[in-house]
Parts: structure tokens; sequence; C-alpha cells
């Protein structure tokens, strides 16, 4: 036998669930889902729009690569280059975490920290929709395993 449970959503009438139709235990819901997607695929577009650009401007003279043509000084030159590639490096595991949360979106774990389980707040993922800890592992994280972050502390 199927229990019902009844779900009112603001501005909207009751809606019954079968037992086997729960929404999952974050509370984040099909429509939570669709604007995260919507958000994430957005921030991807935007990323990679931009590594276009960068490669059209590369190949017009503007990159790196002629730094050192514009500014006659090889110094400048090698740290604008570093400074290209350190960005580029970033945009790249930005877009890895984007579809990864995507890929969490797909498999219905979304919204769950990767390390404890619990519920990822609300507010952080409105801050960073790509996000798989919560706050508490975050901090944990960055104080305990990533040496980037524990040097700037």
């Amino acid at each position: 036998m199927s229990s019902l449970i009844c779900v009112k959503r603001p501005g909207s009438s009751e809606t019954k669930l079968g037992s086997d139709h729960l929404p999952n235990t974050l509370n984040v819901t099909k429509n939570l889902y669709s604007e995260f997607r919507e958000l994430l695929q957005a921030q991807r577009r935007q990323i990679v729009d931009e590594v276009r650009e960068k490669i059209a401007a590369s190949g017009e003279g503007l990159g790196f690569v002629n730094q050192s043509k514009i500014t006659d000084d090889d110094g400048a030159a090698d740290a604008a280059a570093e400074m290209e590639v350190a960005m580029t490096i970033r945009e790249s595991q930005e877009l890895q975490e984007i579809e990864a949360a995507l890929a969490r979106i797909g498999d219905g774990s979304y919204g769950t920290c990767s390390d404890c389980g619990d519920e990822i707040g609300m507010a952080r993922l409105k801050a960073n929709p790509s996000a798989r800890r919560c706050l508490p592992c975050q901090e944990k994280y960055e104080q305990t395993l990533d040496p980037v972050h524990r040097a700037g502390t």
C-alpha cells in the first residue's frame, strides 16, 4: 500500500505525491533544478565565449604569444603569458566544476555535500551553483586539504 503525502507550494494548490514519488530530502524542487541548470549553462556559455574571444585575439596578434613584440620587454611578456595561462587553467577548472554540477543535477545528487552527505544550503548554491560541498566541509577542505588556500590564510 502506497501512502500519500500532500505537498503545498506557495501560490499553488495542494499536490499529492505517492511515496514512490517523494521529493529528495533536500527539498530542491524540480523547478529549482531547472533554474540551477539554466544558470550553470549560462555560466558555461560565458566561459566558452571568453575562451573563444581569447583564441581569436591571439590569432590577431593580441594574445600572450605576441606580447613581447608589443611591449619590447621580455619580462613583461613572460608575466603576461603566465597570467594568460593561469586564467586559461582557471577557466578550464570552472568548466569542469560546471559540468560536474550539471551531472549531479542529472543524477539527482545536486545540493548534497560530497563529503558529509548533508544538504548544501540554498544561499550557498545561489552564490556558487557549482558548489559540491556544504560550507563547513568546504572550510575544512580549504584548511586541511588544499595547500593553495591554506597558504593564503
